[in-house]
């Protein structure tokens, strides 16, 4: 004797009404939908209901096609009550990571420390004024009222020490393997466990100062990763953090440089999509952040010129090559270990790569050759594929197909030693280009 079949209870009104009906909510919407055709309006998707049978309530005028729609079906009045829908709509919970630069900072970590958080898809790139208002908050300093708080629970030397050879650690990761999905959730979930710590200690002193220079250059790093993997959205909620932690904190000096490089990264990805006004004054405000290293005002001068290619600005790449260059000449005692990875070489690369954005090809040819030769495929492989790709649009834009081929054929064995979805998508786009 076979077992009873096990029916599962509906799980709301409108579940339980719908089953009455023998109605599916596929079969609601395509009635809906010959409701909207009558009155000239678009027909919503077909799985448009089923956020309605799980708990949450239709727009009014799809309300109203809904219980007309049921009514008919029913053969009787069908209201509001009868399908669930008379309680106040539910209000959609306000998360600070929709807006970082806003939220206050304890709340915001708290948040963050949470979890997956990250997760969501609904996140959008912000761009404009809500791109660069955290990093324009930068240029007024810190909040008197957050910089005087007491020490919550006083970070020990072991504890920061740890976290600082963390954000190492990822950077070394990155370098050689890109944003392989384990490395990215590894990096995520030290910046989640970071942020707990960081909330309970405001306050003053060394330990505290190098704690916050930790963060800050943890959101640069993730924020990096989270770009390099194309979750665009994402990477800009990390950079934000790390802002307002500094607008929040008496920032010291190598936090206030932490900070400069994290807007310069930030500069580079809105200079990567597309947003030029927002990279122009993001570097802007990075660059005028106090007393900078000279190796970290190149960082800044060589992300300025790949800025200013993407806007098509020429002279203003020749200048901040020059700027950048003169900065790497001109050495000091101070350079942060996050700044030494820009060399002449990288400098060349970011020239080609602007020759390039400004349509100049036959311009960025020496440059990108240079920095083909010069970078190790061992040490640093997605810069390598990354110099590859560059070449290979090059060439390919000067009329020589088959240089651009055999490059490409260079990109395809690189791709399978590291992982980064923003270099396998450029890859996929130029080998289509190019066949064609």
């Amino acid at each position: 004797m076979e077992p009873a079949a096990v029916t599962t209870p509906p799980a709301t009104v409108l579940a339980a009404l719908m089953q009455q009906l023998e109605m599916r909510p596929e079969q609601l919407v395509a009635r809906i939908n010959e409701r909207r055709a009558r009155r000239g309006s678009f027909p919503l998707s077909l799985k448009a209901a089923y956020p309605w049978v799980r708990g949450k309530h239709p727009q009014p005028d799809n309300q109203a096609d809904a219980l007309a729609v049921l009514s008919a079906r029913a053969g009787r009045c069908i209201t509001a009550s009868d399908a669930g829908w008379d309680a106040p709509r539910p209000r959609a919970r306000h998360r600070h990571l929709d807006a970082p630069g806003d939220a206050p900072l304890e709340a915001l970590l708290r948040e963050i420390s949470l979890g997956d958080i990250m997760d969501r898809r609904n996140l959008l790139m912000l761009t404009g004024a809500a791109a660069t208002a955290p990093a324009l908050a930068l240029l007024l300093g810190p909040i008197a009222e957050a910089a005087a708080a007491p020490t919550t629970v006083r970070p020990s030397e072991r504890l920061v020490s740890s976290i600082e050879a963390a954000v190492r650690g990822l950077r070394e990761m990155d370098d050689s393997t890109g944003s392989a999905d384990g490395d990215l959730t590894w990096g995520l979930g030290i910046w989640q466990s970071a942020s707990r710590v960081v909330a309970q200690a405001h306050g003053h002193g060394p330990l505290v100062e190098r704690l916050q220079t930790a963060y800050v250059e943890l959101c640069e790093q993730v924020g990096w990763m989270l770009f390099d993997a194309r979750q665009h959205p994402q990477a800009q909620r990390v950079y934000h953090t790390g802002m307002r932690l500094a607008v929040e904190t008496a920032a010291s000096l190598p936090t206030r440089h932490a900070t400069a490089n994290l807007v310069a990264s930030t500069a580079y990805q809105a200079a990567w999509l597309g947003h030029h006004n927002d990279a122009a004054q993001l570097l802007d405000i990075a660059s005028r952040t106090p007393d900078l290293p000279a190796a970290v005002a190149a960082v800044i001068a060589d992300r300025r010129v790949y800025a200013a290619g993407r806007r098509h600005d020429p002279d203003a790449v020749l200048r901040f090559r020059d700027e950048a260059l003169q900065h790497l000449g001109s050495p000091d005692e101070h350079t942060p270990w996050w700044a030494t990875w820009l060399t002449k070489e990288s400098v060349d690369a970011a020239t080609g790569r602007a020759w390039l954005a400004c349509d100049r090809p036959s311009q960025a040819v020496p440059f990108l050759s240079r920095r083909v030769e010069a970078v190790s495929p061992v040490d640093f492989p997605r810069d390598r594929l990354l110099a590859v790709l560059d070449l290979a649009d090059t060439v390919h834009k000067c009329g020589d197909g088959d240089q651009a081929r055999d490059l490409l054929d260079q990109a395809e064995g690189l791709i399978g030693t590291i992982s980064s979805q923003r270099l396998l998508h450029r890859y996929k786009t130029l080998s289509a280009t190019v066949a064609a």
